[in-house]
């Protein structure tokens, strides 16, 4: 494929590396002649000097043989219109990465198609996501999100408490609308199911559904995680910390949210549920965590822009006895100390967005493989491509293997778990559950006779 990367910053210089170990053609841009120096010395890449949005610079890039678009400065606005120039002038994906908030819906971290750009991702809401699905899963046995965060699995116990599963068939099941349980996993074997299954005490079972839904899931396997996770302190009002807020307030849990800003808290209490409590303070006081009684704190998040700061907090909570800590670390470095410290997770805004954007790179092939169960099974995420032998027929016609389960399918807006008479569509996101050993198989579904053009 021949892409240009736009912008080489940390998240930049990522996404560059691993497509030339991919093999593709990378062209970058930025503005600083120093940058692309040390870019050029690193990296087998052609580097060009000039502003993105410049059409005499995307011509220089060659943008009309261009696959792939991807526009990652720190300036939203160059990100936007380089983009939308860069369609206008023939390329044939377009992403772009906007961190200004006033761009999106509420905690939306992503949109399709917009202005003639087909993705517009926001790295801090992305981030909040993924801290939301971290702090909410402490019961669940294993969590996994699929197409934009729009898809989740998780993995649940069968105990004699859940008496409305246990000993009961699967088509019995009262399951939530657009849920499906794809494995259970017995005797530490995986097995697909069929309607006529019948859950054990002892199992665990693997269910997939749409993410606003997997709260019913537990509810019905008795396994609330609200009952787990009743209070979390949050150190820092940047918009990681108001979205995040926002989702946790939603799931009935108590924020305490910490900032040193006052002007920055009035604005958050205009815009955030009234059940986050505000505090105008410095989360690194220790004597401030002890007199809000932070030791009662089921999870501290630390989500300053200060990498330092946010490590700061990890070592105070640490010393106060928080039993888990959730901090932002940008530089990679930073994320291996916070790893060796002990704290539970660390997350990169820069790296989420990058994780990302290589799943279109992979576009007909899997962009997502996510293993269980010490690799015996695996979710494997698709983006259906016009070439894709899945394309047209119903899906109770087209011969998909047997023990590898369709879970669910994103299609536009749309997020749905598929019946039989259901059609999967060119741009399509398929998740599916299969075995190692079935892989090769499936995919056989899915691949492009040719990759894109060059």
């Amino acid at each position: 494929m021949n892409i240009i990367v736009v912008g080489m910053g940390e998240v930049g210089r990522h996404i560059a590396a691993v497509l030339v170990d991919e093999g593709h053609n990378i062209v970058v841009v930025d503005l600083d002649l120093d940058t692309l120096n040390s870019i050029e010395e690193s990296l087998d890449v052609m580097s060009l000097h000039g502003h993105a949005g410049s059409e005499k610079t995307l011509k220089d890039a060659r943008i009309e043989t261009t696959d792939l678009f991807i526009a990652v400065t720190d300036n939203s606005e160059v990100n936007m219109l380089s983009a939308i120039r860069a369609k206008e002038l023939g390329a044939k994906i377009t992403i772009a990465r906007v961190a200004n908030p006033e761009y999106f819906d509420g905690e939306q971290a992503m949109i399709h198609n917009i202005m003639s750009i087909d993705l517009v991702i926001n790295p801090e809401a992305l981030v909040a996501m993924e801290m939301h699905k971290i702090i909410r899963s402490t019961n669940a046995i294993a969590i996994q999100d699929f197409a934009d965060n729009r898809i989740e699995m998780i993995q649940l116990p069968v105990d004699y408490q859940s008496k409305a599963v246990v000993n009961h068939a699967l088509k019995d099941l009262k399951l939530p609308e657009n849920t499906l349980v794809s494995a259970i996993i017995r005797d530490n074997e995986i097995m697909v199911p069929g309607g006529m299954d019948v859950l054990e005490a002892g199992d665990e079972v693997m269910i997939v559904g749409k993410i606003e839904q997997i709260p019913k899931v537990e509810k019905l396997f008795d396994q609330s995680r609200r009952r787990f996770t009743k209070k979390v302190f949050m150190i820092g009002g940047t918009e990681i910390g108001r979205n995040l807020s926002t989702m946790l307030a939603r799931d009935g849990i108590e924020v305490i949210l910490f900032e040193k800003d006052r002007t920055r808290c009035i604005e958050l209490s205009q815009t955030l549920p009234k059940s986050v409590v505000i505090i105008n303070g410095d989360g690194t006081d220790i004597e401030l965590l002890e007199e809000e009684r932070a030791d009662h704190a089921d999870v501290i998040v630390a989500v300053s822009p200060e990498d330092e700061v946010n490590i700061m907090t990890g070592l105070l909570a640490k010393e106060i006895g928080a039993p888990r800590i959730v901090a932002v670390v940008h530089k990679p470095d930073y994320a291996k100390v916070c790893e060796r410290l002990g704290f539970d997770a660390t997350l990169s805004p820069r790296r989420e967005v990058a994780k990302h954007v290589l799943k279109w790179v992979r576009m007909g092939e899997v962009i997502e493989v996510s293993p269980v169960l010490d690799g015996k099974g695996e979710f494997l995420e698709f983006l259906v491509s016009n070439e894709a032998k899945i394309l047209g027929d119903p899906i109770f016609k087209i011969g998909f293997p047997k023990g590898a389960n369709i879970c669910a399918i994103v299609s536009g807006d749309r997020a749905y778990v598929p019946r039989g008479d259901d059609t999967i569509k060119v741009g399509d996101r398929v998740i599916v559950f299969t075995t190692p050993q079935l892989r090769k198989d499936v995919e056989k579904f899915f691949k492009k006779k040719r990759l894109f053009s060059l």
